[in-house]
């Protein structure tokens, strides 16, 4: 029995503060560990899969909604091989989530939290996949922009909370340090000793703070910033093998293989599709 092809359509929506949204059909390899700098807000389709989240593993079946705070650390890996999994899911931005926060409130508030990353209901589903369904085929902006926050505003009015914030301020002060030092100089291929030297601890002790609190280890942090920047160098139409030179990847498999696990499509469809968006 073959297995099922993989199909994945892509959008961003500049007008929708970049908001990216994958419909992705027969998802049969698994994600890598990851976060995300935005709200990850999805529905499986059909299939079934495992979403790790945490350190807490949750399956996932039609119908299922995902709601992922930003930076949590996640995956997701198909039960089937065969046939995998289908979803749609976005990206909305922090600044689209605090709009809509500030509706509920009348006022600025600390960004929400969603208290599971799993949600079940009749409505919320039906005004999700409404949601999906305009962002693909409406014809204006306006009417997209409307379905989006109408449906940020249910969801954080029922399922989040902001008695659960949490603050970089809170985290080490070593692991700020080694964060900021890996966003600067997201091209070069530092050691773990090294990056130990720069806080003075040692290199076993640095990546266990690190991974405690981030919840990735160093070099797969690393790998993530890089990633995060090609997304913005392509979207200025670089071209691929220079992206991945200029990211600190030593060869552009190497960067095809990180972006489509951690994006869900490859550097080549990404691109075409900013092209066409934009």
């Amino acid at each position: 029995m073959k297995t099922k092809e993989n199909k994945t359509r892509f959008l961003s929506l500049a007008k929708l503060d970049n908001l990216e949204m994958f419909v992705t059909e027969n998802i049969v390899t698994s994600s890598s560990r990851h976060t995300h700098e935005t709200l990850t807000l999805g529905v499986i389709e059909q299939g079934t899969a495992l979403l790790h989240h945490k350190g807490t593993s949750y399956p996932i079946s039609s119908g299922s909604i995902i709601a992922i705070n930003p930076d949590d650390v996640h995956a997701c890996y198909p039960e089937n091989l065969l046939s995998g999994y289908s979803q749609r899911i976005m990206y909305p931005s922090i600044a689209m989530v605090e709009r809509a926060t500030f509706e509920i409130a009348g006022k600025a508030q600390q960004l929400p939290l969603f208290r599971e990353p799993i949600i079940h209901g009749t409505k919320i589903l039906q005004q999700i996949q409404k949601l999906f369904s305009v962002m693909e085929t409406a014809s204006t902006a306006l009417e997209q922009e409307t379905h989006l926050m109408q449906t940020l505003i249910y969801l954080i009015g029922t399922q989040a909370s902001c008695s659960q914030i949490r603050s970089l301020d809170d985290e080490p002060k070593i692991v700020s340090q080694i964060r900021d030092y890996l966003e600067a100089n997201y091209s070069e291929n530092p050691t773990l000793t090294q990056l130990a030297a720069l806080t003075y601890i040692s290199p076993f002790h640095l990546s266990r703070i690190f991974s405690q609190s981030v919840g990735l280890p160093p070099h797969l942090y690393l790998i993530q910033v890089r990633v995060l920047q090609a997304k913005k160098l392509l979207s200025q139409g670089l071209a691929i093998a220079q992206v991945a030179q200029e990211v600190g990847f030593s060869h552009q498999s190497h960067l095809n293989r990180h972006f489509k696990k951690i994006v869900g499509v490859t550097p080549k469809q990404y691109q075409n599709s900013k092209n066409v968006q934009d």
